[in-house]
């Protein structure tokens, strides 16, 4: 018999730090996995090997979200453990969700996943891309490209500090 594991998504606080979890466990509840978790969004008993996989599909997707909202100016708060409450619940059960169901299909699931790894150093939204992608490809890219539409409401900025040697009658350029 397989090794079974949960596949889960809760949310947590550490020393009044919110943060997300997507992570594995044998133990039927998630909660009990760490004090610091909170509550259980989503919980799917499935095969230890296919678990490790959809969470290595998940976490690329998540880093090329994260990397594509800092790249467009965003700011994200990196919590000290787990991702950032600044995600909303809705795209990461989205995010989960998609890659769990596509797994069903293990075979697509690992097309659909070495597209995402090509997403990480290539934007499939660019207009280019997007006129030479047709067929299974492009139908996949634009599902991958949905993944990773999200962006905060706003800009954050960051409190920078100006040099030591700046002089202070003078902003920085």
């Amino acid at each position: 018999m397989t090794e079974c594991q949960f596949l889960y998504l809760v949310n947590g606080e550490k020393q009044g730090e919110g943060f997300w979890r997507i992570g594995l466990t044998k133990n039927e509840d998630p909660l009990k996995e760490d004090k610091c978790f909170l509550e259980c969004y989503r919980k799917e008993l499935i095969g230890e090997s296919a678990a490790k996989e959809i969470l290595n599909a998940i976490e690329i997707n998540l880093a090329n979200l994260i990397n594509d909202c800092i790249s467009d100016g965003y700011f994200l708060e990196t919590p000290s453990q787990g991702i950032s409450y600044d995600l909303p619940l809705n795209i990461l059960e989205e995010i989960y969700d998609f890659w769990l169901n596509l797994y069903k299909e293990k075979d697509l699931f690992e097309k659909v996943v070495g597209l995402l790894i090509i997403r990480r150093k290539m934007n499939f939204s660019h207009p280019a891309m997007i006129k030479g992608l047709k067929g299974f490809t492009g139908e996949w890219v634009k599902q991958i490209e949905s993944l990773h539409r999200y962006r905060p409401p706003s800009k954050k900025t960051f409190n920078r500090q100006d040099p030591m040697w700046a002089d202070s009658d003078q902003p920085l350029a």
